[in-house]
């Protein structure tokens, strides 16, 4: 297997790890919020559903085909972008209820008025769900830790979202410690601010994840055809299609002619090509149609490959 192959198997196997674990401790704290009446297990647990969320994101790209080498280029289509809308309903519909129950309890609680559901915090539902948040937080550690040797967009962007909601995490375990000491005002307090801090959490991964939700064009096919077209040699640039964001990762797909006495070096001219985009626009991949003698030639390092004859 080639170091590409290998890099995406590795990335592809941590990621599933982590959407399992991040799965497990979803169920634990749903389970654990109802079972407890805890508003502040239940807020958490809507992060722990968006951090599901963007490690399926991260794993369906490392495990689509269209992903190169495993770099990952963000192009979302109807299935992520419905997901993205699906989420964004339940998180809503989540959110205000454990508001408006969290503003009811403190209603209540300030009127000295008795509670319906009392919140239950015992010692060993406390262990339990530290140490699922241990366990997930240790792979993000080591998903982060691989991604210098990866060099993995998707475990990047994936361990970055989850270690920069540890902190409410945190927070939300302290809560539950304080509940089981008899502070129970703390929990609707706790929830208020989980709630608060969970549409920000989804919006930072929306702008992280999801850039390409629409699939915009990514660089104006006209600037493309003129960098190319400075290349010695490419006397015309067509069909010019590109996606991802520049300064991140973009793909893209031209086809060139080239003039008749280079067209022995359509190999060497398809790697200016690239090379001339990429100190453009930076981190990018190509595919590069090139048309000599008649039969137009994928441009690959250091292969060709035919390209079918367009239809009539």
């Amino acid at each position: 297997m080639n170091e590409g192959g290998h890099q995406r198997r590795i990335s592809y196997r941590l990621l599933l790890a982590i959407l399992w674990a991040t799965l497990l401790v979803l169920a634990i704290e749903v389970t654990a919020g109802w079972v407890s009446h805890s508003l502040s297990l239940l807020a958490e647990a809507l992060h722990t559903l968006i951090d599901v969320f963007s490690t399926s994101l991260s794993l369906i790209a490392v495990a689509s085909p269209q992903r190169t080498l495993g770099r990952e280029i963000w192009g979302h289509g109807r299935g992520e972008a419905a997901g993205a809308l699906l989420l964004a309903a339940i998180l809503g519909f989540s959110n205000l209820t454990l508001l408006l129950l969290a503003i009811g309890q403190l209603q209540g609680l300030w009127q000295q008025s008795a509670v319906p559901f009392p919140v239950e915090i015992t010692i060993t539902l406390i262990q339990l769900v530290t140490a699922m948040v241990v366990i997930t937080l240790g792979l993000a550690l080591l998903s982060a830790y691989q991604n210098r040797t990866l060099g993995s967009l998707a475990l990047r962007l994936n361990s970055q979202h989850l270690l920069q909601d540890a902190w409410l995490t945190a927070s939300m375990l302290l809560g539950l410690v304080a509940i089981w000491r008899g502070y129970g005002w703390v929990d609707p307090l706790v929830a208020i601010a989980l709630v608060g801090f969970s549409i920000r959490s989804f919006w930072r991964m929306l702008l992280s994840q999801l850039p390409m939700l629409l699939r915009p064009t990514a660089i104006a096919p006209e600037a493309i055809a003129q960098v190319a077209g400075q290349v010695e040699g490419v006397t015309r640039c067509t069909r010019i299609l590109s996606r991802g964001m520049v300064g991140r990762q973009v793909w893209v797909e031209l086809h060139i002619a080239l003039h008749p006495e280079f067209a022995s070096m359509a190999s060497v001219i398809g790697e200016r090509v690239e090379n001339a985009l990429r100190q453009q626009y930076g981190p990018l991949r190509a595919k590069i149609w090139v048309e000599k003698m008649y039969t137009p030639m994928e441009y690959m390092p250091g292969s060709y490959q035919p390209e079918p004859p367009p239809s009539p």
